[in-house]
């Protein structure tokens, strides 16, 4: 049965329109003699068919690249060197060449045809600068995708500091592309770190006994950290299709208002505690986000205290400052802090009590939290003299959504 067939027999209501979706779903092909190019793939996967070009012809390429072109299809040629960009380049302008991916890239329209746009972040980590060319075939494929990618090359365990450095940044992402050759350590390390996906390349960089990527291959399949799963070798690629997948199916990253913010932090042994109170009114004056204070137990069981200030990066210096006249540390250290937070709208409400405001936190067009201010329903306990749970409870009553 053809397209048009299909069509008459959905027109006449001689099947649903979820028969004929169902049908349509695996046709058509069209076929060159040469290839059979399956124009409906991304009816089925998300996105088209994709041009492996190894083995290809730089004429059999472009003529594939031009007919999905002719149907509106994205573009992507896998494993492409210079002379099949240039015939793809003849009839499709527009084209473009990631050398170092080696691979042609055609980009017309959206990828993600029938799912969610919000689709995940994805990190690319390299054991050494030698995995680059792998990597960055995984992250074209991904940003092809859809994804937004963030890159961490050359961070293997043979300078482990170098990866401790850059874990906290890395793990932000929702899926970790994990790309090593030689032993292939580092996608355990990760897993043994990190709670999320981990999708693990093995590269065929190494000396003779690494047997062209056999070595880091069977490393990351005898991987005793749990959640790491492995593609074949120099396959970057397959890991950003398995990446698409798992941010893809049935997935939505939280709507969340996203900023960066400044943790900064020292232990404080030597500060007299009815300084504290008259410290963090300082510091909060001075632009500070929250101040907060732990009790902790140092060295030589000194007890001491760890004053935490979070603050906007624009506050630093004013921050600094306070932090240096209200406290008698010598020393701070300063955190980049990603912070994602529901969106925020302050309503007031009229109770038996007075007026107070009420703090509403929404995920998208959600609500998900209701919060009334603190100074209002205290305000109103010491005015009424009643507990402070009391005037919290009558403003969550009166408060309508």
């Amino acid at each position: 049965m053809n397209i048009k067939e299909i069509l008459i027999n959905l027109k006449n209501k001689q099947i649903s329109v979820e028969e004929a979706y169902a049908q349509l779903k695996n046709l058509p092909y069209e076929d060159l003699g040469f290839a059979k190019i399956d124009h409906h793939r991304s009816m089925r996967k998300g996105f088209p068919e994709v041009i492996y070009c190894q083995g290809k012809t730089p004429g059999q390429i472009a003529k594939i690249a031009k007919k999905l072109a002719k149907k509106k299809q994205n573009v992507l040629a896998t494993r492409a060197d210079k002379k099949a960009f240039l015939a793809v380049k003849k009839s499709l302008k527009k084209a473009k060449y990631h050398e170092e991916a080696r691979i042609v890239s055609l980009k017309r329209k959206q990828s993600l045809e029938h799912r969610t746009q919000n689709t995940g972040i994805i990190s690319i980590v390299t054991a050494g600068t030698s995995d680059i060319a792998v990597a960055e075939e995984a992250s074209v494929t991904a940003e092809f995708l859809g994804h937004k990618v963030n890159k961490f090359y050359d961070v293997g365990v043979a300078g482990l500091h170098r990866l401790l450095k850059n874990i906290k940044e890395s793990a932000q992402a929702d899926v970790l592309i994990v790309v090593a050759g030689m032993e292939g350590a580092l996608p355990s390390v990760i897993g043994g770190i990190i709670d999320k996906p981990i999708i693990a390349v093995p590269t065929s960089v190494g000396y003779g006994s690494n047997f062209k990527g056999l070595s880091a291959l069977l490393t990351m399949m005898n991987s005793c950290a749990p959640g790491v799963s492995v593609v074949n070798i120099d396959n970057g690629f397959g890991a950003a299709v398995m990446a698409h997948t798992i941010l893809t199916t049935n997935y939505q990253r939280p709507n969340t208002n996203k900023d960066i913010i400044l943790q900064i932090e020292t232990n404080i042994d030597d500060m007299s505690p009815k300084l504290y109170s008259q410290a963090i009114k300082k510091i909060m004056k001075a632009g500070a986000l929250d101040v907060y204070i732990t009790p902790i137990l140092m060295k030589k069981n000194r007890q001491a205290i760890n004053l935490v200030v979070l603050c906007k990066p624009e506050d630093r210096d004013h921050i600094l400052e306070a932090i240096f006249d209200q406290t008698t540390t010598l020393g701070v250290r300063i955190q980049t802090i990603a912070r994602e937070k529901l969106a925020k709208k302050i309503v007031k409400v009229k109770t038996k009590y007075g007026k107070a405001r009420v703090k509403l936190g929404y995920l998208g067009n959600k609500l998900k939290t209701v919060a009334p201010e603190y100074e209002d329903y205290k305000r109103m306990a010491q005015k009424h003299s009643i507990p402070l749970k009391l005037s919290c409870d009558e403003i969550l009553r009166t408060f309508e959504p």
